[in-house]
């Protein structure tokens, strides 16, 4: 098949790029995006054809603050992008690139999440605006709502990566979605013992809350035997309430540990290899690939009782699902009083995501459905 890719940002390093990647691995396709920051990204994503689109909007959208910028200049660029290639099939992936529909007929939608700032996150995130950063981001939610209610109904198929993701679609956008779960590349992670460190890989957005995960290291005591907290993950220093956030963490963190930012992917391996055990406490995680990069490093994860590890981690047996900060201090200190069940429980996680989590199972479904669309029909 002859596959068009449309993906808004690829200047990050996160999971959803990493889906991303392994599609374009896979199918070799012409890759639209309004903003490509190579050294920010996976290297990989050099070796393919990536053409920006260019908006018209740019003189008045340059007013806005950064993020709203990059709303409104990539939504325009994709409502009118027409593709003059010859295509089978356009395969869209982050927000707004689902209005490439607009003028290119045949899109399979891998929505990862609904709008999570239009949606479910819409009242969380307006609490941290003064009143003119209200009203901006009010009526810029209800002009992006406009458009993705009219763009929406004729997608002819849309996949997503969880249940949890599922359900947003059918409560915001209405529509079913067939989840296919990302994969991981098992032979990719290895385990290297048990050094007295936890570990929280993750982009440094305030939406992974590693701030209750700090907590509850300190609550659990276990600076005073010896055990670090180490977070690593992207840092994007061009959105400011991300350095914010960063900062914040820092202080938090104080003496308990360190924040390692934007290394290699060799280097998030070694981590995984040679810690205890990996947090993941983000607000309602649309899926998470974290969980199953732990695990098949045979590694227990300890993560919050909501979201997208609900789907992945079998508590108490590859890991833990907790409610607070109280519970995860708790579970951190069950696995460094008993090493055994440390590795019992990474055995079972790695098991378990070699059964369930690789790029075979996630493609035998996701080729299925992008060759049903292709042919015209709505999957």
């Amino acid at each position: 098949m002859d596959v068009v890719l449309v993906q808004p940002f690829l200047h990050t390093k996160g999971g959803l790029e990493k889906v991303v990647m392994e599609i374009a691995k896979k199918y070799t396709p012409i890759i639209y995006t309004y903003r490509y920051v190579p050294d920010k990204t996976f290297a990989e994503f050099k070796e393919f054809d990536i053409r920006i689109v260019k908006p018209m909007l740019t003189s008045p959208a340059s007013l806005f603050p950064e993020r709203v910028r990059w709303g409104v200049q990539s939504g325009e660029a994709f409502y009118n992008l027409k593709i003059r290639d010859d295509y089978d099939v356009v395969n869209a992936h982050g927000t707004p690139s689902e209005w490439a529909r607009h003028l290119n007929p045949r899109m399979l939608w891998y929505c990862h999440t609904p709008n999570r700032e239009a949606f479910d996150l819409y009242e969380w995130r307006m609490k941290q605006r003064g009143p003119l950063g209200k009203a901006l981001f009010w009526s810029s939610i209800q002009s992006y709502k406009l458009i993705e209610y009219n763009i929406v109904p004729k997608i002819e198929g849309i996949a997503t990566n969880s249940m949890n993701s599922q359900a947003r679609i059918k409560k915001y956008l209405h529509r079913d979605a067939e989840v296919i779960y990302p994969g991981i590349t098992p032979t990719h992670y290895r385990n290297e013992g048990y050094r007295k460190y936890f570990f929280y890989p993750s982009r440094i957005t305030p939406e992974k809350r590693f701030e209750l995960a700090i907590e509850a290291f300190r609550k659990s005591g276990l600076h005073r035997r010896g055990y670090k907290f180490i977070i690593a993950g992207a840092l994007n220093e061009e959105r400011a309430e991300h350095v914010e956030y960063y900062n914040e963490i820092s202080r938090m963190l104080d003496g308990l540990g360190e924040i390692k930012l934007n290394i290699s992917y060799m280097d998030l391996i070694e981590l995984y290899s040679k810690c205890t055990a990996v947090l993941f406490t983000p607000i309602n995680e649309d899926f998470g690939i974290v969980p199953l990069e732990a695990m098949a490093s045979e590694k227990p994860v300890i993560a919050v009782d909501e979201g997208g590890p609900r789907e992945t981690i079998l508590h108490e047996k590859t890991g833990f699902l907790c409610k607070n900060s109280d519970e995860i201090a708790m579970c951190m200190n069950l696995l460094a009083d008993d090493p055994s069940l440390v590795e019992k429980m990474g055995r079972a996680g790695r098991k378990h995501v070699k059964s369930r989590f690789t790029w075979s199972m996630f493609f035998k479904k996701f080729d299925k459905m992008l060759r049903a669309v292709a042919r015209g029909e709505r999957a």
